[in-house]
């Protein structure tokens, strides 16, 4: 009977290693953080078993380079906050496209400008090289009522970014380079 009792266990170890490796994939696949409930029903088990295996799987993953992270009652996982970087670790810089530095040097000489003066000043589309300026927060929106249009216009981040109270001070300061001074 003892040999029985050890298969048994066996058996036993090799479901709970299926159960633990059922919750990884789903949990891996979440999009973002699960409860309970539903990592139970898409395992097929109960919520107190589920809620046992969250605990195994979190002690499993303690001292590794991913951790099993309960925020409320969801589960995700996440990166230890010993392995993330420092805040001040300084990101890669990603340098503008040909166009967007186009549309930006029209909009820094030409003032706020309309899509539509845009094109007519560049010849092209420049709706993606938009969407990127905006997403950089180098360029803002308004909307001219008199022209019912759109305008783009410097963001004052940008202004601050490069060191410029205004846009005069900007093109002060590109007036004096053009000439040498």
């Amino acid at each position: 009977m003892t040999e029985r009792t050890e298969s048994q266990e066996f058996i036993t170890g090799l479901e709970l290693q299926a159960a633990k490796q059922r919750l990884e994939a789903i949990l891996f696949a979440a999009e973002g953080p699960v409860g309970v409930r539903y990592l139970a029903r898409r395992a097929g088990q109960s919520c107190q078993a589920t809620r046992r295996l969250l605990e195994s799987l979190q002690a499993d993953y303690a001292n590794r380079g991913v951790c099993l992270v309960q925020d409320g009652q969801k589960y995700c996982f996440s990166v230890p906050d010993k392995l993330t970087p420092e805040p001040s670790q300084p990101r890669p810089k990603v340098g503008l496209s040909r166009q967007a530095m186009e549309v930006l040097a029209l909009i820094i000489i030409k003032g706020a400008l309309p899509r539509k003066e845009i094109l007519q000043l560049r010849g092209v589309t420049s709706d993606k090289a938009l969407v990127s300026l905006l997403e950089r927060k180098l360029l803002t929106t308004k909307r001219d009522y008199l022209k019912k249009a759109l305008v783009y216009d410097l963001s004052e981040e940008l202004l601050e970014r490069w060191g410029f109270a205004s846009r005069e001070e900007l093109l002060q300061e590109i007036e004096s380079r053009r000439r040498g001074l």
